[in-house]
């Protein structure tokens, strides 16, 4: 888990209306406008919450990195990316799996489309979109 610090913009209003609260501290301020009293001791509530926050975000975090070419991607990318990457990797590794076997059915010298797709369960689009760079790697 890393530890973020966050900044947050606030409208001035918004802030004016923190400051002007009770207590020492911003965080006492913002306590007690949220009904938790000021310069209170016992943060553990306020804890918790942020630990469940934490471990959501640190969840998403672990969703979002893929693995592509051996090094790991960490940023948001649309789930029609995420699908395209997964059936790439998938059709990879049982390409190479089947040339392990020396098992690749060929058709005129190059690996047959249809065959693969019988092979592999793979759909003959996703085949033929990512055979060529699997052929030159």
């Amino acid at each position: 888990m890393k530890t973020v610090q966050c900044t947050v913009r606030l409208p001035s209003e918004v802030v004016d209306l923190i400051d002007n609260q009770l207590g020492k501290t911003r965080t006492d301020k913002l306590l007690n406008l949220l009904g938790y009293g000021c310069n209170q001791n016992d943060y553990s509530v306020i804890e918790k919450r942020i630990e469940a926050v934490e471990n959501r975000l640190s969840a998403l975090e672990n969703t979002k990195q893929v693995k592509v070419k051996d090094k790991k991607i960490n940023q948001n990318i649309s789930a029609n990316q995420q699908r395209a990457l997964e059936a790439r990797e998938k059709l990879f590794s049982a390409l190479d799996d089947l040339k392990s076997r020396d098992a690749i059915p060929l058709y005129r010298g190059k690996p047959s489309i249809t065959k693969l797709k019988e092979a592999t369960g793979i759909d003959r689009g996703t085949i033929s979109k990512y055979i060529n760079e699997w052929l030159e790697m």
